[in-house]
């Protein structure tokens, strides 16, 4: 098996030489690597190969994750990764690979697991001074998103409310304004025509949220539950 450590420290200069863009990408690999998100997403899904791999399924799954940080909207999209990048990031596995991770892999039988593993890395995070100071408070914000899509053939897709074409995922935010953003929590694909307050959908959603959260956290939680328009306060 391929080891799943932290990569090595990089050694930064202003020469001019060895020029690397999105460089600060690998903060974001690294911080994968080192709150534990990366070995427990390869713990949670080693049972889905018959033998070794070539690239651990958690550090695929956390490349894609910093992928989609740095704006990719599609698979193909990793190869800001590679390229000029690799030396830093590492190499990286074949669009292949990562779909295969996310269309077979990644099942309702091991979702779970991956999940738990994105618990337990936000744990850690917060466990070390990443945990909002909210004086008790946790603000979720849940809201339905359009996500267009110009082709018929992807699951899912269907005439939105707004005409045009697409998803409708039902997505968790948790706000954080100390950081001037927010934190992921949970989401539900949708096809394109689900509506944005269909309560069952914001139930799952909101359950997946509150699981997603440190343990620590969630006994005698107050959270302030925003659902498109409207709003609910849950004491847990």
């Amino acid at each position: 098996m391929k080891n799943i450590a932290a990569a090595s420290p990089v050694k930064v200069s202003a020469d001019g030489h060895g020029v690397v863009s999105h460089a600060g990408m690998g903060m974001l690999r690294e911080l994968a690597d080192r709150t534990g998100l990366s070995a427990q997403v390869t713990a949670a899904l080693a049972d889905t190969y018959r033998g070794p791999w070539v690239y651990a399924p958690g550090e695929v799954f956390a490349d894609l994750a910093a992928a989609v940080a740095d704006g990719a909207d599609c698979i193909d999209a990793v190869g800001q990764l590679c390229g000029d990048r690799e030396h830093v990031l590492g190499a990286k596995a074949s669009t292949t690979t990562m779909w295969r991770l996310i269309d077979e892999r990644i099942d309702a039988a091991h979702l779970p697991g991956v999940r738990a593993a994105r618990a337990a890395a936000r744990a850690a995070a917060w466990a070390v001074g990443a945990a909002p100071t909210t004086g008790g408070w946790l603000h979720i914000d849940i809201d339905a998103t359009l996500v267009i899509d110009h082709s018929d053939n992807k699951a899912g897709a269907a005439p939105t409310w707004k005409k045009t074409f697409g998803l409708h995922p039902l997505l968790a935010f948790l706000d954080r304004p100390d950081i001037a953003g927010g934190e992921a929590l949970a989401g539900l694909l949708r096809n394109g025509n689900a509506g944005s307050n269909t309560a069952s959908d914001h139930i799952i959603v909101l359950h997946q949220a509150l699981a997603s959260l440190p343990a620590a956290w969630r006994p005698n939680l107050l959270t302030v539950s925003q659902h498109d328009d409207h709003g609910v306060v849950i004491r847990h």
